[in-house]
């Protein structure tokens, strides 16, 4: 059977145009942890090779009135004549019509869409972005990121975001700053760097790995900054007060691009948050005391379940799922 698994049937199944068969041979082969770890090697060079990339809009819109001007007049039908004409006359007046037309029909939803890319994912996906400037984003799951659709490396470098995604920005000639707004008070600034922010309801943290950013938040009614330098770890609390430290391993806090979760003496509680966040499972703990308990180690998983069963068994947990299996209950 070993012969048989290679990168090229691996990266099939990746893409979803593998057999039923071919599903079953590597169910079988990857049930072996060796087996795994090459598995999830593949995985990241698979994810690495698809990644996707956002439309450049103002090119398109160029291009086409480029093809209008373009047209001879002796090929116009007679109804489309006079919109030519008027697009040729004024193309900003036609471009201006139709983002009208579209914020009349689909009101806030569709004004936000004509003015930025969104991406969004669901809960337990992971999306690889390349930016117009060439800038690297992986967003984590169930996390939205907003890009401008004009101008964007030309006259802004900044986008926004809910969630949690990793940034490897590429520094301009023009040294024009990118900046990263979240919805918890802070925005991160910076010219070239590598940086992961999270930005979850329950709390907020920015980690530097390379480079130097400089965040920019609210203390109290007044607007305060922080100039972070590589191993820095800032974290907000629910007032909205910063702290800063050093992390020997600031790389731990990117770890779920390549599906390894890494925990540091984190608590039950905070990783049955983690849980919530990334993959919408609902996981209760009645006693405070095990609640308290923490776990340390790496654990690469690929899905929710697979993740919740290594921590269960690691920790000699036992559970309980309720009867529509959407809530767990943890026990001793």
């Amino acid at each position: 059977m070993k012969n048989a698994i290679n990168k090229e049937l691996i990266f099939n199944y990746f893409s979803g145009n593998a057999t039923a068969l071919e599903k079953d041979l590597i169910e079988q082969w990857s049930a072996d942890a060796s087996a795994r770890e090459q598995l999830f090697i593949w995985l990241l060079e698979w994810e690495n090779q698809n990644i996707q990339y956002s439309a450049d809009v103002d090119r398109a819109i160029t291009r086409h009135f480029s093809r209008l001007d373009e047209l001879p007049a002796e090929t116009e039908s007679t109804t489309m004549r006079p919109m030519l004409a008027f697009a040729v006359k004024g193309k900003s007046w036609l471009v201006a019509a139709a983002v009208t037309l579209m914020l009349l029909s689909g009101g806030w939803l569709a004004r936000e869409h004509v003015r930025y890319e969104i991406y969004t994912t669901s809960f337990g996906q992971i999306q690889r972005l390349v930016l117009p400037d060439g800038s690297k984003v992986v967003l984590n799951a169930n996390s939205t990121l907003r890009v401008p659709r004009f101008g964007f490396g030309k006259t802004t470098r900044e986008v926004y975001m809910t969630g949690e995604a990793d940034f490897s920005i590429t520094h301009t000639t023009t040294h024009q700053k990118f900046i990263v707004h979240t919805e918890k008070n802070f925005d991160v600034e910076v010219l070239g760097t590598e940086f992961n922010v999270y930005a979850r309801p329950r709390r907020s943290r920015v980690v530097l790995n390379k480079g130097k950013v400089k965040l920019h938040y609210l203390k109290g009614s007044e607007t305060d900054q922080i100039v972070m330098r590589p191993g820095d770890l800032v974290t907000f609390d629910a007032p909205g007060h910063a702290s800063v430290k050093q992390t020997a391993n600031p790389a731990n806090y990117s770890a779920w691009k390549a599906h390894r979760f890494v925990f540091e003496n984190e608590s039950l509680r905070e990783i049955c948050n983690l849980f919530e966040d990334n993959f919408g499972m609902e996981i209760r703990i009645p006693d405070s005391t095990l609640a308290a308990q923490t776990i340390s180690g790496s654990f690469t998983a690929l899905n929710a379940e697979e993740l919740f069963e290594i921590l269960a068994d690691d920790s000699g947990l036992s559970y309980s799922r309720s009867e529509d299996g959407k809530v767990i209950t943890l026990d001793y």
